[in-house]
């Protein structure tokens, strides 16, 4: 095997350094392509977004040497160019990004993934940056705190009307590039710990909650997180309540948080099959939110984000259900 490259050193740090931030329930950045945004393409807000489609290039050659073009090989470019490009300090000098017409600038498919569909959305702007977090307990205030204000001092924190204008024009319509920080599950936490974070740093928030999660009696909060899916850490204790209440979902509403559901149940869009299914993981979970926030559910993710293809009963569930984006592994459907 020929001996790495400093490029191909700095692409498999960069992706292990990201897998360190699963693995130890931290924060994990993300650049994901947006789907049914006008052909035209969102205009690149200059050089630091440019660059993007660069680093994905250079490192998806470097990670993938045999031209990978499966999801999995792409989630793993992408979380080392976020990585990078968010947290890792890569920068790029005006004028600096090379911005060759590698490939067409509209996708082939707005529901398939490809490196050469990835690559095209990147380099006509279509694309957003995420952090994404799941626990966030009290031992991580501090850190958090500081790591959204510095992320807040880079970025401009995305609102539900700065997608929606974004999705529907085209456009990034401010200075400083976008970013979106979610939470995932719905823990208590959330709620304790990064609402609070959030509020300090000046961030919105977007909370992904599993709505039967929070409706179990809190002594069996714990187990029903074990039996579906939903990681713990030392810090959420059995026996006592670890997920939000629904008044605590209106008052992240009420301080001008984002509250979205992520299924009832943690569940996966392969098992959601039959009209009960649907009933359950689909419809209630949008309905209960919007009841306890007064507010429109926009979106909606599933377990081990499976992306909108339209050809299953859990894609036609969706948009029957009045959801207006599916968040993925990869992208951001406008449904």
């Amino acid at each position: 095997m020929p001996a790495l490259t400093t490029g191909d050193r700095r692409a498999h740090v960069a992706l292990e350094a990201s897998r360190k931030l699963v693995a130890r329930r931290k924060g994990v950045p993300m650049v994901v392509s947006l789907r049914g945004v006008p052909e035209s393409g969102a205009a690149v807000t200059g050089a630091a977004d440019a660059r993007l489609a660069d680093l994905f290039e250079d490192y998806h050659r470097d990670l993938h040497p045999g031209g990978a073009d499966d999801e999995a090989a792409l989630v793993d470019t992408l979380q080392a160019v976020a990585y990078d490009s968010i947290l890792g300090g890569e920068k790029a000098e005006e004028g600096s990004s090379r911005m060759s017409p590698a490939v067409p600038t509209a996708p082939c498919d707005p529901a398939g993934i490809s490196y050469a569909a990835t690559l095209s959305d990147l380099r006509a702007g279509r694309f957003l940056r995420v952090m994404n977090y799941h626990n966030t307990p009290p031992s991580m205030r501090t850190e958090l705190t500081a790591e959204l204000r510095a992320l807040a001092a880079d970025h401009t924190l995305v609102t539900p009307d700065d997608l929606e204008l974004l999705t529907r024009t085209g456009v990034w319509h401010r200075e400083r590039p976008g970013l979106l920080v979610a939470f995932y599950e719905g823990y208590r936490d959330n709620y304790d710990v990064a609402a609070a974070a959030c509020d300090e740093a000046g961030v919105v928030g977007w909370f992904f909650v599993c709505t039967a999660f929070m409706d179990a009696p809190a002594d069996e909060q714990y187990d029903f997180a074990l039996g579906h899916r939903i990681k713990l850490v030392d810090e959420n204790p059995r026996g006592e309540r670890i997920a939000m209440t629904w008044d605590e979902v209106a008052d992240l509403h009420r301080r001008g948080h984002v509250v979205t559901p992520h299924t009832a149940s943690h569940e996966l869009a392969e098992r959601v099959v039959t009209e009960e299914d649907v009933r359950r993981e689909v419809v209630e979970p949008k309905r209960l939110v919007e009841a306890a926030t007064g507010g429109e559910a926009l979106c909606t993710a599933w377990l081990a984000g499976t992306r909108f293809t339209g050809r299953t009963a859990a894609d036609r569930a969706l948009v029957d259900a009045g959801y207006r984006y599916l968040f993925s592994n990869t992208m951001v459907q406008r449904l």
